[in-house]
């Protein structure tokens, strides 16, 4: 570097700076022919320099992810040097800049994990999420870092930053990290147990996505790292309370190459086959195919609500011998007085001929075979297309359509079972037929539902 350009980096005069661009348009360029090289960007963020390193950001912002010859980012030196306010100022143009690597893989916010400043931790994670996944050249993520650094309050802020975090890849990166294995096949489980901290064991124990009894390369199980360690009974008992165990009671668990050799079920084909089949539609498609399927169900559903004939009406009139009620079909005539009459939901139990007559108000006037046929066919229509809406749906929606499906379902059995010319048969005692149609929907859901657990089973 020419040195007059190191003395103007130093001081941060801007000024000085553009006088010597004048002199020579090209000085900002021959960093660029170096790989590893302090640029004036190094130099002014590590003195501490913002207004200078904002004018070299705007001026060479390729220089803000260009290394020295330390394996030092501009980001690095002024962590490195306790520059907090110009990370910020480097952070505000470039969220991204966290996730460059140094020397050993080591990014800002590994730097920053290390020291333990929870404040700009908490910075780069709101800036750029995606930072929590990165790993050192030891297959270290930030959570292995603060476990090694015995700073609980910094795992802290990692473990429940990744329960409240809200991101499509939450889950994904809450397993990712917090089962993350070194190059020594260690999690961040058995780096607790190995400082025999009871309140990071226990912390990461809270979490329903860590693993507890993973073996790492020496054969070692979490439990297994406390032997030969003094006081470890407190962290013992909570390991064997949350069910870790040793090393040689786990069950052996099938290699890669011992998956790949065993013959598939028969529902691991089913779940390839549905799988292959959903992969090979085009976005266009599966819109077409969702408008299609969406029509059907509200054919399918209209049915219920206006099966064919119609349904009995109630008529209510006043003679000389007093109120008296007869049934008839539903005519166009007949339907504007129906704002003037009196429904009742049919009697499973009718004693009478009176009841008897009562209880067809409501019903479908279709015969008992014709309204079975109708029914076990629409039935049958309602549920495969509900199942292809899942299978065309992201796999991200099932959880959100779970309620409404089920809500949906309930009421289109509810719907056929008070439009069923007979007492409907509900293989249920009399307790337990109030509940029968919400025990009927969610084992309907169940099996609607089946093909899109195959397919999110499979691709995970």
């Amino acid at each position: 570097m020419d040195e007059r350009m190191r003395d103007v980096a130093e001081t941060g005069d801007i000024e000085a700076l553009y006088a010597l661009i004048q002199e020579n348009s090209f000085v900002l360029e021959s960093f660029d022919r170096f790989p590893f090289v302090d640029t004036p960007l190094h130099i002014a963020a590590s003195k501490g320099h913002i207004d200078f390193a904002m004018e070299m950001m705007n001026l060479k912002p390729s220089y803000a992810r260009k290394l020295n010859p330390a394996g030092q980012s501009p980001m690095h030196l002024a962590l490195l040097n306790c520059q907090i306010h110009v990370v910020r100022e480097l952070l505000k143009v470039d969220k991204d800049l966290v996730r460059v690597k140094g020397r050993g893989s080591l990014t800002p916010l590994h730097y920053a994990v290390e020291k333990g400043n929870l404040d700009l931790i908490a910075e780069f994670l709101e800036a750029c999420p995606e930072c929590i996944t990165d790993v050192t050249i030891q297959g270290q993520n930030a959570i292995h870092i603060a476990i090694s650094n015995n700073n609980f309050e910094t795992l802290e802020l990692l473990v429940c930053w990744l329960e409240k975090i809200t991101h499509k890849d939450a889950d994904i990166w809450n397993k990712q990290v917090l089962n993350g294995i070194d190059r020594g096949g260690n999690t961040a489980l058995h780096i607790a147990a190995s400082i025999n901290h009871p309140r990071m064991v226990g912390l990461l124990l809270e979490s329903k996505m860590i693993s507890k009894n993973e073996v790492n390369l020496n054969d070692h199980s979490a439990l297994d790292m406390l032997s030969g360690q003094v006081n470890k009974s407190e962290t013992a008992n909570i390991l064997r309370q949350a069910g870790c165990l040793e090393a040689k009671r786990i069950p052996a668990r099938q290699t890669l190459a011992e998956s790949l050799r065993t013959r598939m079920s028969w529902s691991q084909k089913l779940r390839r086959t549905m799988v292959r089949q959903n992969n090979m539609i085009s976005s266009d498609m599966r819109n077409a195919m969702l408008v299609v399927a969406v029509l059907i169900l509200t054919a399918t559903y209209q049915t219920c609500l206006s099966p064919p004939g119609g349904v009995w009406q109630g008529n209510l009139g006043d003679n000389d011998s007093g109120n008296s009620t007869s049934t008839e079909p539903a005519t166009p005539s007949s339907l504007p007085n129906l704002r003037n009459r009196q429904f009742s939901l049919p009697s499973f139990q009718a004693t009478n001929a009176t009841n008897a007559t009562e209880s067809k108000v409501g019903l479908s006037v279709m015969t008992t075979p014709n309204f079975i046929y109708l029914y076990l066919i629409n039935t049958a229509t309602f549920l495969t297309t509900t199942s292809v809406v899942f299978l065309l749906l992201p796999n991200n929606t099932i959880n959100l359509l779970t309620l409404p499906v089920m809500l949906f379902i309930l009421c289109y059995l509810l719907s056929m079972m008070y439009l069923a010319p007979f007492p409907f048969p509900i293989p249920f005692s009399s307790l337990l037929q109030p509940f029968a149609p919400i025990i009927v929907a969610t084992l309907l859901f169940l099996v609607v539902c089946l093909p899109k657990f195959f397919n999110l089973n499979l691709q995970s």
